[in-house]
């Protein structure tokens, strides 16, 4: 009984120290983010990308040294939306705007790939401001909506300095925006009506180590 005890001991010992080594070898490095976002609400009466609001985030990346692949945890401040335009073609010359803004929480899986970055992952959005703007005239439009915007993205990123690069990322909600109706079916809200699509541009500053020291193949 003695000798499994100390045995147990030491074994436990061993994890802790392998932990702690694999601890050691983790890299943390931050930034922030600036940019503009040109969203649609897929399932309403506008279609293309005509909505432009800002994009701001701050961002900290987390990876083994030896690593060519990391974890990025960000919070985001992005406004959504939709516009629609005048189709003086066919006679229609009326407009409107939604405006929706969120705070995001986005957990990524990112990649190198020599000094350019691609990654994935899901976001949780937290709806700010919901407003509509008719012929000039707005209204708060929060009560027909979800509080919670749960979607999926991907991005592209490349380096313009040693610590400075641009990304461009797309993002879509996986589920409905618009609350369910009373008495509908489960799994109704992912048979979405109404959805965020977004396409983002942006600039970005990494502090620490450089990015083109930073990121390595293996």
């Amino acid at each position: 009984m003695m000798r499994a005890g100390t045995l147990l001991l030491v074994l436990s010992l061993g994890c802790g120290v392998m932990t702690a080594q694999d601890a050691a070898r983790l890299k943390f490095n931050g930034g922030v983010m600036a940019g503009f976002a040109a969203s649609q609400v897929h399932g309403d009466d506008a279609s293309g990308f005509n909505k432009l609001g800002i994009d701001v985030a701050s961002f900290i990346d987390v990876r083994r040294s030896d690593n060519y692949w990391g974890i990025r945890l960000e919070m985001r401040y992005i406004q959504k939306g939709s516009r629609k335009t005048p189709n003086i073609e066919t006679g229609d010359y009326s407009t409107w705007v939604k405006h929706l803004d969120y705070v995001e929480i986005p957990v990524l899986l990112d990649v190198n790939l020599g000094r350019y970055q691609v990654g994935a992952g899901l976001y949780g959005g937290r709806l700010m401001r919901a407003e509509e703007n008719i012929s000039g005239a707005w209204s708060d439009i929060s009560e027909n909506l979800r509080l919670w915007d749960i979607g999926g993205l991907w991005y592209g990123r490349m380096p313009l300095s040693d610590h400075a690069f641009l990304q461009m990322r797309m993002s879509s909600s996986i589920l409905s925006l618009d609350k369910p109706a009373e008495g509908a079916q489960p799994g109704s809200q992912f048979r979405s009506r109404l959805q965020n699509i977004v396409a983002q541009l942006g600039v970005g500053w990494t502090f620490g180590t450089p990015a083109t020291v930073r990121y390595k193949l293996p």
